[in-house]
């Protein structure tokens, strides 16, 4: 993954999918917005309790940077499901300019329409970017440990193959900074969740230092997800970057106790040139 500057901000891009001329895409960062406080600087997220104002001029502040349009931006109201909704162009700008035109109920997105950027709001919760450069089809994707053990990428290559015709083996996925294996501690609970869920939790779960609590892998989880896809690892990226340790950089609910902004991470397909 590397960084660019935009005057103002930064965005992250995954070296996967920059090789794909006809293809955007970024993950945000804090830097260049102009809210405050626990939301300062480049909050993208309404829902969090940030002035809305200022909100909409960081969504502007970014895009702008980006040099595209944010009207051509979708959002979903995220609940932590593994439900996945196709994105068309009735759906272009759903929730862009405000949270109650959002796509309701929904944690993925997958289209095939150029144009249209899909983007998804973090803080420790994984940001999924996927790309399938054969059938030209996008899907972006938020997975925390519930989303993990619901299985939204399992569904949204799902959905891809079914509503596409897309071919596991030709899909690129990168997986942004979120909570990292060093930093994501969960409880019993979480910890019972996932024995039902995944049965062994060998690989995504081990012991804390704190008693009773435990190391929840999201990174481990959801390429296993896209590896028992079919995806090939070597079209896996990972991030490998801790939301949790790099604060200062992204938003991270857990480093400061729930009251933060978004960060975001988006893909679009670009649109051919007629001649």
């Amino acid at each position: 993954m590397q960084s660019k500057d935009l005057g103002e901000t930064t965005v992250f891009l995954f070296d996967n999918l920059a090789q794909f001329d006809n293809l955007r895409h970024f993950v945000s960062t804090r830097r260049g917005g102009i809210s405050d406080r626990c939301f300062a600087a480049l909050n993208i997220g309404f829902h969090v309790g940030d002035d809305n104002f200022r909100v909409l001029q960081n969504r502007r502040i970014l895009t702008d940077a980006l040099g595209l349009d944010l009207l051509k931006f979708t959002f979903a109201d995220q609940c932590h499901s593994a439900n996945v909704a196709v994105v068309n162009d009735t759906g272009r700008g759903r929730g862009a300019m405000e949270k109650e035109s959002a796509l309701p109920h929904t944690d993925g997105m997958v289209s095939n329409v150029p144009d249209i950027c899909l983007g998804v709001q973090v803080a420790d919760c994984v940001p999924v970017l996927v790309y399938d450069p054969v059938q030209k089809v996008i899907a972006s994707l938020h997975a925390g440990w519930r989303g993990s053990l619901r299985r939204i990428v399992s569904e949204t290559i799902g959905k891809m193959i079914q509503q596409y015709g897309s071919r596991a083996e030709n899909i690129y996925a990168g997986l942004g900074p979120s909570a990292g294996p060093c930093c994501y501690e969960v409880g019993g609970d979480v910890y019972r969740e996932a024995r039902m869920a995944l049965g062994s939790v060998k690989k995504v779960i081990k012991s804390a230092k704190t008693p009773g609590k435990y190391i929840f892998d999201q990174w481990a989880a959801n390429k296993e997800q896209l590896m028992d896809a079919g995806v090939p690892e070597d079209h896996i990226e990972l991030a490998g970057i801790c939301s949790q340790c790099e604060e200062q950089t992204f938003f991270s609910s857990r480093a400061n106790q729930g009251m933060t902004g978004r960060f975001m991470a988006g893909i679009m397909l670009k649109k051919t040139r007629q001649y």
